[in-house]
């Protein structure tokens, strides 16, 4: 038997918004899809979240670094 455990992570980020184009979305998707271990990408921009789908141990500065790429920052710590 096979078992890959995945993870949901959220992360409020500024820079989104619902007039956010289509354009700057699949920018964020694209880079976070780089990011070693993630294999999923979710943009709200209603309500200015990114959420990544996981199947493994993924840096936080990696994703932090993939979001500012992208033209947008993480809020909080």
């Amino acid at each position: 038997m096979i078992t890959v455990a995945y993870s949901l992570i959220a992360y409020r980020v500024t820079g989104l918004s619902p007039a956010t184009c289509e354009h700057c979305l699949a920018a964020i998707k694209l880079e976070l899809i780089q990011v070693p271990g993630v294999v999923g990408v979710d943009v709200d921009p209603a309500d200015s979240r990114v959420s990544i789908l996981t199947d493994g141990p993924v840096g936080e500065g990696e994703v932090r670094a993939a979001i500012e790429a992208a033209g947008c920052a993480v809020e909080g710590p």
